[in-house]
């Protein structure tokens, strides 16, 4: 259930997040702050509730981790918003939607007991028709924003990989909130945004993609730590079709029949997963 909810709110986000960026202008130098501090309020009104952290989390070793963790999501945070404000949502997507399968191919190598043969061939095979139903010969010429997209994915999957090891000492909610909190922190003096410049209706939109965006993450490592990464990120292939889904909805983009083949695809490798796991 946890995977799910991300899957559904990761599209969610998406489609918002475009719409923030592109149709209302908010500039992409203050949207990053903005999100970031509203993200961190949200994730700390729970600390109370599902908030804790282990002592062994002061170790050099895991000191090194979270900050490796903050390196690697700053970088592929700017990465990923200047794609998603200069790229179209089916291409922006294209190079989003491997980021499961990567996720996926570094667990079952990092970890031992995420190498379940049956959930692994079922994320490929998901993936690999995912991936193939949207690509065209067009996208044999990547823009400069897309090739940054690329690094976004590995930078992104590669931070995934440290979040598992730091949630055997935080819970989902503590370790998002001390992400985010840090990351609004680096955001705002790197940016030095003009906070005045967006509107209350800015806000809202902003407030909203902030909602979804927690929810999606800490449903995530909640995933993790139930299901795994492998298979959490097998679901997780689901959102760049109810991404799709959504555009040809909100935005009017052209959706076509591979998309549908493809979503029955991967929810056929789900149920697969599932049962034979």
């Amino acid at each position: 259930m946890f995977a799910f909810i991300s899957a559904l709110t990761q599209a969610g986000g998406i489609i918002l997040d475009k719409i923030i960026l592109t149709r209302q202008r908010v500039e992409m130098r203050v949207f990053i702050p903005v999100l970031f501090i509203i993200l961190f309020v949200f994730s700390a009104l729970l600390m109370p509730f599902l908030g804790w952290i282990h002592w062994e989390l002061f170790s050099p070793k895991f000191i090194g981790l979270f900050c490796l963790m903050i390196a690697l999501a700053f970088f592929w945070n700017i990465l990923y918003y200047r794609g998603a404000q200069a790229e179209k949502v089916h291409e922006f997507e294209l190079i989003i939607m491997a980021q499961p399968l990567v996720t996926i191919l570094m667990a079952s190598a990092v970890f031992a007991n995420e190498r379940n043969w049956y959930v692994l061939i079922a994320a490929v095979v998901a993936a690999v028709a995912l991936f193939f139903s949207k690509f065209t010969r067009e996208h044999f010429s990547f823009s400069p924003t897309m090739w940054g997209l690329v690094w976004a994915v590995l930078l992104m999957s590669a931070e995934l990989i440290v979040i598992r090891m730091l949630l055997f000492l935080l819970s989902p909610v503590a370790l998002y909130a001390l992400r985010t909190g840090i990351l609004a922190v680096a955001f705002y003096f790197y940016y030095r945004p003009h906070l005045k410049v967006i509107s209350r209706a800015h806000y809202a939109f902003i407030g909203t993609s902030a909602a979804l965006g927690t929810i999606q993450m800490i449903t995530k490592f909640y995933g993790f730590e139930t299901l795994g990464i492998v298979y959490t990120s097998l679901i997780l292939i689901m959102a760049p079709v109810l991404v799709y889904i959504s555009s040809a909805l909100l935005l009017h983009e052209k959706i076509k029949w591979r998309t549908i083949v493809s979503g029955l695809v991967i929810l056929g490798c789900i149920i697969f997963a599932t049962v034979m796991s």
